[in-house]
């Protein structure tokens, strides 16, 4: 009897469990839920961003986004400029060169005084390089007098400008052996280039090259930076004594035998050349560019 009543005695504990995160299925979801929403909110915000976007800046990112391919030399990647003659490598697309390379300026707007620039409409310049390239394929191809010249003349449009390689060859070379001296065929291909190129408004950069072999100038202090910079020069000023505006020249430098056009062969004739610039993003601000008309009755 006693063992009853102490069994009555005794109290009923009764075990509640608590399930964590409160509610019917907790609110993990809700997190989960923003974290969609917000990324679904930055996706249509990037796809509103790339279509209000010119093609000269979707190009620009495209090419930002590039992966290359290192190249070594002895001293491990890129240290001397990214090339030996024994090791070499390429970037996966031909727009243009990516990276910072020594001497060049990066891609866009080129600095200046801004009440002497023009607004930029990024459709209507790629349009305009679209029909300076034609131009100037159009007078080396069609042209008799300038036929023989159209092996030295190389066109691309680049996310820096409407790039115009003036090279020499076996037959044509630019510049007399180891000087700035304009050979005859130097004078009349830049003479041609100044008439297209002088009614576009952009401003311009103008690059001397040389091949991969010693300057011949008689002088121990003077090499192919110096003759490079001195062809650079030379051009400038036939190119400004043939029409071209004085504030047009943007930059003007040598860049010696660091970006041969023809890696795989340092002396071939094609690494000695002139690279004109019509600079992207950055007009001048000249009467007879506000409209201009490349179109040109062939001689």
């Amino acid at each position: 009897m006693a063992d009853k009543k102490d069994d009555k005695k005794r109290p009923i504990i009764v075990k509640k469990v608590i399930k964590k995160g409160g509610g019917h299925h907790g609110g993990a979801w809700k997190v989960a839920y923003a974290d969609f929403v917000t990324a679904m909110m930055a996706f249509f915000l990037l796809l509103w961003l790339l279509s209000t976007s010119s093609k000269a800046t979707l190009e620009g990112i495209s090419e930002y986004f590039t992966p290359t391919t290192g190249v070594q030399d002895g001293q491990g990647i890129g240290f001397k400029g990214g090339s030996t003659d024994a090791i070499s490598g390429a970037a996966k697309t031909n727009m243009a060169t990516p990276g910072v390379v020594t001497g060049r300026a990066p891609p866009g707007t080129v600095a200046g005084n801004p009440d002497q620039q023009a607004p930029v409409d990024a459709d209507k310049e790629d349009n305009l390089f679209k029909e300076g390239a034609s131009a100037v394929t159009q007078a080396f191809n069609e042209s008799k007098a300038l036929q023989p010249y159209k092996d030295n003349i190389l066109v691309e449009s680049t996310p820096e400008g409407l790039k115009i390689d003036i090279t020499d060859t076996d037959k044509f070379p630019m510049f007399d052996t180891g000087t700035d001296r304009l050979t005859k065929h130097g004078q009349i291909i830049l003479g041609k280039m100044a008439d297209i190129l002088k009614r576009m408004p952009n401003y311009m950069s103008v690059s001397g090259h040389t091949d991969g072999s010693s300057a011949e100038a008689g002088r121990a202090d003077y090499g192919n930076w110096e003759l490079s910079s001195d062809r650079a020069q030379a051009s400038r000023r036939f190119l400004a004594k043939s029409g071209m505006e004085a504030e047009r020249f943007k930059r003007v430098v040598g860049l010696a035998d660091k970006e041969l056009l023809v890696p795989s062969e340092p002396r071939s004739p094609r690494n000695r050349r002139i690279t004109l610039i019509m600079l992207r993003g950055s007009h001048i601000l000249i009467p007879d560019a506000a409209v201009p008309d490349m179109a040109e009755p062939t001689p």
